[in-house]
């Protein structure tokens, strides 16, 4: 939001004015403009609150964005000058060593800013402004208290005068001197040739008729001693023209007698309405900041301040960031793993529901093949033996009979002759009944009746389903 928003407030004697400007593309544009009367209630006649602070609170939510607060001008000390620098550090350290020169306070009392009007390659037109610090510190308190610090401290008289500029009333030639009249201040501006040479409030306008005749005077006087000041300093030309803006509800026949009591001629006399609102030219030089130097009378403890604040959004924002992403995530985890086990369930349940009959068909398998193995008498044991007998040579007998159906027969015996049992071996291995023969060797055994040769053979069956070929 503080990209896209300005907003300008001048606070005057409990009368308060604002403007909120909104970016637009390229420009700026005014999004929202009020003034409001801090005194006694309009309706209930009540009086102000002692507190400005809770009197401003209400309108502060319609602040918005970067927020700049224009002191008034009778409140600060301006003054130009020609300074041989376009440095934005050294234009600082001479405005600072020339507001020594005319302040009439120690400079660690005040609060000093500075603004580069015009710039050349070597030079800068620098309107510089001193002005008590704690008139400073109270701006910020009370708009502190209502709600927001300001981002800037600015000046009304250079607001006026960017009004001015903006309008394109400030002849390009020439001297001029502008007067803003209101009913609670005057302020005056002396340019020559387009630029702003001095800035200066004059006393305000008396609210009794009998009283206008000395105060005329008195603009007078202060008005022909800025003249003054203005040709000992920059040098004299011809006779200024005087361009007086008022409301249209203010009387001006004092204008001709200021006119000649200050020996001038020309005097023109123009509505402040032609002219944008102040609190407008507060918000644009937000929006436009001079450059290379802009006019800022906050404290450094402000910035810092706002740097904080800003540095502590920043973190929040990432802090509320990162709080959605892991809660998205975490909520598209909890759904994935609820999926999963909605998944896993299903998947269970249709297993149980398949392991039952699964179950009965392994068992069911397993007895038609127990029977089978039991009908096919093709392995058996009478038709292993009948086999082995047909192949029993002469002379060679058998000793140990085993047979384990669908598994092996073991034979043990023993021969008159090993030949006769290596023929007996060959004659196994060559029956198709038998898919495996393993000799188990042959020994000589002494006995009452000559030496024998006994040998053992075991003959692996075919297994269940595993027929002859």
């Amino acid at each position: 939001m503080g990209m896209a928003w300005r907003t300008g407030v001048c606070l005057r004697q409990h009368r308060l004015e604002w403007t909120v400007l909104r970016r637009a593309k390229e420009s700026w544009e005014v999004h929202d403009h009020g003034e409001a009367d801090l005194g006694p209630d309009p309706v209930s006649g009540e009086p102000a609150p002692l507190d400005l602070a809770v009197a401003l609170k209400p309108y502060m939510k319609r602040f918005k964005g970067r927020l700049s607060v224009a002191l008034p001008s009778e409140q600060v000390l301006l003054r130009a000058a020609l300074l041989p620098s376009t440095d934005p550090g050294e234009l600082r350290g001479m405005a600072e060593l020339q507001t020594d020169k005319y302040s009439p306070f120690p400079v660690e009392a005040m609060a000093l800013g500075a603004e580069v009007v015009e710039a050349t390659e070597t030079s800068s037109l620098v309107v510089m402004a001193a002005v008590r610090r704690d008139t400073v510190d109270e701006s910020g308190r009370i708009f502190q208290e209502a709600g927001a610090l300001p981002d800037v401290v600015d000046v009304e008289a250079l607001a006026w005068w960017w009004t001015l500029k903006a309008a394109d009333r400030v002849p390009a030639h020439g001297s001029q001197i502008f007067i803003r009249v209101t009913t609670t201040a005057v302020d005056l501006i002396m340019s020559r040739d387009g630029e702003p040479l001095l800035f200066r409030a004059l006393p305000p306008r008396p609210g009794e008729d009998g009283a206008l005749r000395e105060w005329v005077a008195d603009c007078a006087e202060e008005t022909g001693y800025s003249m003054t000041s203005l040709e000992t300093e920059w040098g004299g030309t011809g006779a200024p023209s005087v361009h007086i803006y008022h409301p249209p509800t203010l009387a001006m026949e004092w204008a001709g007698d200021l006119l000649a009591a200050l020996g001038l001629e020309i005097l023109f006399t123009h509505p402040l309405a032609d002219l944008a609102p102040l609190s407008e030219g507060v918000a644009h030089r937000l929006a436009h900041r001079a450059t290379p130097l802009a006019m800022d009378l906050a404290p450094d403890a402000w910035r810092d301040a706002d740097a904080a604040r800003s540095l502590r959004r920043r973190m929040l924002r990432a802090a509320t960031a990162f709080l959605v992403v892991w809660l998205l995530a975490l909520g598209i985890f909890i759904t994935l793993l609820n999926l999963n086990r909605g998944r896993l369930a299903r998947l269970r349940a249709e297993v149980e529901a398949v392991e039952g009959p699964a179950l009965e068909v392994r068992r069911l398998r397993a007895k038609v093949l127990e029977f089978t193995q039991y009908a096919d008498r093709t392995h058996s044991a009478l038709e292993s033996l009948r086999v082995v007998s047909e192949l029993l040579p002469p002379g060679v007998d058998l000793t140990s009979f085993i047979y384990r159906k669908g598994s092996t027969l073991a034979l043990r015996g023993e021969a008159d002759d090993a030949n006769k049992v290596y023929a007996l071996i060959s004659s196994l291995e060559g029956t198709d009944l038998f898919p495996e023969v393993r000799p188990e060797g042959v020994s000589t055994r002494n006995t009452p009746q000559g030496p024998r040769n006994q040998f053992g053979v075991t003959i692996r069956l075919p297994g269940v389903g595993e027929g002859a070929p």
